[in-house]
């Protein structure tokens, strides 16, 4: 049986669809919770199933040393939140220009770029009607944006993954972005034939489907993978309608995989206790150090639930390893629900870095702030652990917090660990970021670290190149 055979669909992918595209699109007030989910890098959206027809031109474009079309990309899109990546997305990525039209829309694949973790698609749309007035939640690129379903001997080898992305206009009628599709956890060959397939672009329903072959070619020497598949039993104590529940998480390490686009720990989970409205996860509740101890960022890009079989399987990306990573440790998190977390001294935004112990185990490090009349831009990067993305708080002169709306889109530069968060002030709320003078964030004073069920991981025993 192919591996390909027992692809599971989340049975609530509509709803975690909606919700998505409602945290990126919505996101207002500061919410006062222990872990904070917020729209990452490029606001966390989910694509379900498409179906396509013929390609325009399959004739591939030559292969070239210079891949012309991620250069004009991030050349017309000059807000890219990707701009760090570019190397490497040159670096791994070949020219297509694939193009396939249907319903008056032409539909072109510029380039993909590949590796074991990621593919990321740059395509171009273009059409005789102004996208803008099509639909009125249109005017952002972002959500007129084409979703791509990843398909090989016809089956959907990524249904319910996370899929990042971004767009932008370069006309009424031409819009150009591109689409991150995780692929950690399936494994495809180098030179596998995919089909691409879309099935509505601008409201319209129709027919857009791209055949072509996986080039990996330039990502190969680059690449380690690890098959580590070891079981492990994690235990933690629950609070659950005022009782201590005590479960333990049945834990499958598959494999980590060090790509030039990420690094990835692909983990399979199963709870020995389900209740009918809470199934306990510990999902991307650990730490990760390597052989010297230096700690890992575990980067929040959420997961997915269980599916019928109780199990879970997810991919988490983390920071700061590289082809010289000997050994991973993973330190499991739990959170005591009887501490309450608090906000933290504010501190003034004229005395760059701004350093913030979250708690015993970690510091978050604000090193710039930009406010200009309608956005706040801030980078940062963590010491030690500090899991979740990081949510600054703004206050005037004396103290006094300032409510902000916003809506927000979060930069990660996976080469230095630095994150980048961009908030777009609400209008209502434009005045009050002239009076912004102090800054604070929340504790993490809740968090412990399971030192004694920690999960020492040798890499080079697993090697496989």
């Amino acid at each position: 049986m192919s591996k390909f055979d027992d692809i599971k669909i989340p049975n609530n992918i509509d709803e975690v669809t909606k919700k998505a595209i409602a945290r990126g699109k919505n996101y207002t007030r500061r919410k006062k919770q222990k872990k904070i989910m917020i729209a990452s890098a490029t606001i966390i959206i989910i694509g379900t199933g498409i179906i396509g027809v013929g390609i325009k031109n399959p004739s591939i474009a030559d292969s070239i040393s210079i891949i012309k079309n991620i250069l004009n990309y991030f050349y017309d899109n000059k807000e890219s939140l990707y701009e760090s990546d570019k190397k490497d997305l040159e670096k791994t990525g070949v020219d297509l220009n694939l193009t396939v039209e249907d319903k008056g829309i032409e539909f072109t694949i510029n380039s993909i770029s590949v590796d074991d973790n990621y593919i990321t698609i740059f395509h171009t749309v273009k059409t005789d009607k102004n996208i803008k007035e099509i639909d009125k939640s249109y005017k952002e690129a972002y959500f007129a944006n084409p979703i791509e379903r990843l398909y090989i001997d016809g089956k959907d080898v990524i249904e319910g993954e996370i899929i990042e992305q971004e767009a932008t206009y370069m006309s009424d009628n031409e819009l150009k972005g591109m689409r991150k599709i995780d692929v950690s956890n399936v494994e495809i060959p180098n030179n596998t034939e995919i089909e691409l397939r879309v099935d509505e672009i601008f409201g319209v329903k129709g027919n857009w489907s791209i055949f072509t072959k996986i080039d990996k070619s330039n990502a190969i020497a680059e690449t380690y993978n690890y098959n580590i598949n070891k079981d492990f039993i994690v235990k933690n104590t629950y609070d659950y309608k005022e009782e201590k529940i005590d479960i333990n998480h049945k834990i499958n390490i598959e494999k980590v995989i060090i790509s030039p686009l990420a690094s990835k720990i692909v983990i399979n989970e199963k709870s020995t206790k389900t209740f009918d409205d809470w199934s306990s996860m510990l999902g991307n509740s650990f730490a990760l150090f390597d052989q010297d101890g230096k700690s890992l960022d575990v980067v929040d890009k959420g997961g997915f639930g269980f599916d019928h079989r109780g199990i879970a399987t997810n991919s988490y990306e983390f920071l700061k390893a590289d082809k010289n990573t000997k050994s991973l440790t993973l330190v499991p998190i739990s959170y005591d629900e009887t501490i309450e977390n608090y906000d933290l001294e504010p501190q003034s935004i004229d005395k760059l870095p701004i350093v913030f112990e979250t708690s015993e185990y970690g510091k978050l490090i604000v090193e710039d702030i930009q406010i200009t009349d309608e956005q706040i831009k801030y980078t940062y990067y963590k010491e030690g652990v500090v899991p979740y993305y990081a949510n600054l708080w703004f206050y005037d002169e004396d103290g006094k917090e300032l409510q902000i709306g916003y809506k927000v889109k979060e930069k990660l530069d996976r080469s230095t660990g630095r994150y980048t968060k961009i908030l777009d002030i609400y209008q209502e709320d434009i005045e009050d970021i002239k009076n912004i003078k102090k800054i604070s964030t929340f504790s993490n004073s809740d968090m412990k670290l399971l030192y004694d069920q920690q999960i020492k991981i040798d890499l080079l025993k697993y090697k496989n190149k």
